[in-house]
């Protein structure tokens, strides 16, 4: 078992979204007066942005799940897909608009979005490492797409978004010499540094990331029982309680 435990949240969409689709009809057909969401990401040299994935919920189409007796109850139908992002000119901006109002048959609702990227292919410090995807998550309804790798409880938020973080490659050596690979933006139990809204009267989201991929910090487990070790850039070393190295160290060092 890696010493660094991954913890991915499966809500009940993960289990739906295969047993649902042939008996839902999955068209959406938004009206004129749609309320619309536009996603933009400055997506900068060295990663990769994945396509942005999407859930509709509906109240018209229900499907059913089972409680832990096995006995069936009715709940709002899922519609889940994903849908590339584009180029929007030279300045490295992808964009993506959707509609809040899906319309169709059935109503659609957009319950949530994940948009995700991850250190492209060609990276050095991919080879031999399992690369995890960073994501950001927003709600337009109540929780529906999985955490994934970490994006801590959603942060309430009003209005439009302007989102900027710096991310810092990390390296996390398991025992069994795997090792995985990921950016690190801080710790996303704290509210500060959480990746996760619930949004209200949102109408644009701008995804802006910083990375610094010379800043690498590694994990390596013990010699011992006992905490892991985080390696900074600067090639100082401390013992961390979790899994996150202290990223105000990290911004000191960029």
């Amino acid at each position: 078992m890696n010493f660094l435990n991954k913890i991915t949240i499966f809500l009940p969409v993960l289990v739906l979204l295969s047993g649902c689709y042939d008996r839902t009809d999955q068209t959406l057909s938004p009206p004129e007066n749609a309320r619309r969401v536009t996603v933009s990401v400055k997506v900068p040299d060295g990663i990769t942005l994945l396509p942005m994935q999407m859930l509709y919920r509906s109240e018209r189409c229900k499907t059913k799940s089972y409680d832990s007796s096995n006995e069936a109850y009715e709940i709002r139908g899922y519609n889940g897909f994903k849908q590339a992002f584009s180029t929007q000119g030279s300045n490295g901006i992808r964009q993506q608009r959707i509609a809040i109002d899906g319309g169709g048959p059935c109503q659609w609702q957009l319950n949530s979005i994940k948009v995700s990227f991850r250190i492209a292919d060609d990276n050095p410090l991919v080879k031999g490492k399992e690369v995890i995807e960073t994501s950001y998550i927003f709600d337009f309804g109540d929780y529906g797409l999985s955490d994934g790798y970490g994006t801590g409880r959603a942060i309430k938020a009003n209005g439009n978004l302007d989102l900027k973080a710096d991310f810092f490659p990390m390296v996390s050596h398991h025992i069994g010499n795997s090792a995985s690979l990921k950016f690190f933006g801080g710790d996303t139990e704290l509210e500060k540094w959480r990746r996760r809204f619930m949004l209200n009267n949102t109408q644009t989201i701008f995804i802006e990331p910083t990375l610094h991929f010379t800043k690498v910090v590694t994990l390596d487990p013990p010699d011992r029982p006992g905490n892991i070790i985080a390696t900074y850039p600067d090639g100082s070393r401390e013992e961390i309680p979790h899994i996150s190295p202290d990223y105000e160290k990290l911004l000191s060092m960029k």
